[in-house]
């Protein structure tokens, strides 16, 4: 079992070299492979403010909220579908987060973690995942993960 971070979902679909190439690698040799809906967050976040700001130059997100307040995705749509064909093609198992509270909290102090990464580690323990595919040097702080590469 092998859970996906942003990083690596992110560096594939933006062909960022020579990181895409061992995602490629890792992820044509698994079979179970998995993520959150956390990180599928967290990778549409990243394609819409990167196409916005490559494309249409906007760097605010306030101004990003007001572009899609007016068009919508439209612009985004082929690298969204990216993403969701790399989930399908890679029989990528996408699942609900797990953490309380308190729970997030003490993990994020204990392991010095932003939040959003003791969620993650968090919802790994509770599926019982034991591996991370991640270029996040944090996730090795993680006693019951094992980070790939």
């Amino acid at each position: 079992m092998l859970f996906l971070d942003t990083n690596a979902i992110i560096y594939y679909l933006h062909d960022v070299k020579p990181y895409s190439q061992v995602v490629e690698d890792i992820i044509s040799s698994e079979d179970n492979l998995y993520t959150s809906i956390r990180i599928i967050d967290e990778a549409t976040f990243t394609i819409v403010r990167t196409k916005a700001w490559l494309e249409l130059g906007i760097r605010r997100i306030e101004k990003l909220r007001e572009y899609i307040r007016i068009h919508g995705y439209v612009i985004f749509e082929a690298e969204l579908n990216e993403l969701i064909t790399l989930l399908k093609d890679a029989k990528v198992t996408v699942l609900e987060d797990k953490a309380m509270p308190q729970e997030l909290l003490d993990v994020a102090r204990k392991y010095h973690l932003l939040p959003a990464d003791a969620l993650i580690a968090l919802t790994c323990k509770h599926y019982g995942i034991g591996r991370i595919l991640t270029f996040d040097e944090d996730f090795k702080r993680v006693p019951w993960l094992k980070v790939t590469p």
